[in-house]
């Protein structure tokens, strides 16, 4: 039965996949893991993390609802592959360079030159994510800050707190969000 399957076009062997079936999933499998996992070992630290951000995207493929509704598979793929090494590096960063040229950054995404297939809109969702996924003030402090545009001495007063912790805050958020905007510009290899 296998052979009948490789015969199968991605969007056939996609809606059998949804219908359960591991023969059709074995299938893609064999069609991209290698590109998929020679991605991932190339910018990762070690093979078995790669080896493990393959298999996770694998089980997403699996798992996806609306896979049938996909029309280019290998694009999905890469596309999957790459988000999923920008949420590896931000969560293992442990880089502390800080290129001071970044300062406003989210006033000017749209500079970025980033990948076509990762428009100012994705860009813009995975770094409001990554903002949410500050400490608490911090994230109060900053959406103040560039959300709302209050200045360091209005922040303040509303939260009650020293200017200066105001500015050592957004400092810090601006920091860590230069990182993860790094390990972005850092991924420009598809």
């Amino acid at each position: 039965m296998k052979n009948n399957y490789s015969s199968l076009d991605n969007l056939t062997l996609q809606k059998l996949i949804r219908a359960g079936d591991q023969e059709a999933f074995k299938i893609i499998y064999e069609r991209y893991w290698d590109k998929i996992f020679v991605i991932c070992n190339n910018r990762l630290p070690q093979t078995d993390i790669a080896e493990d951000l393959l298999q996770d995207i694998f089980v997403s493929l699996w798992k996806n609802p609306k896979l049938d509704e996909i029309q280019n598979l290998e694009a999905y793929l890469f596309q999957a592959t790459k988000f999923s090494i920008i949420k590896y590096l931000n969560r293992s960063s442990r880089v502390e360079y800080i290129d001071h040229t970044s300062y406003g950054l989210l006033d000017r995404i749209e500079e970025l030159n980033l990948d076509d297939t990762l428009n100012s809109k994705e860009l813009q969702q995975l770094i409001f994510q990554e903002i949410e996924r500050l400490p608490e003030k911090t994230k109060i402090i900053f959406n103040y800050s560039r959300i709302d545009n209050l200045n360091s001495k209005e922040i303040a007063e509303k939260l009650n707190i020293s200017p200066r912790t105001v500015e050592n805050q957004i400092s810090k958020s601006l920091k860590h969000l230069r990182i993860f905007i790094n390990n972005l510009k850092s991924l420009l290899f598809f």
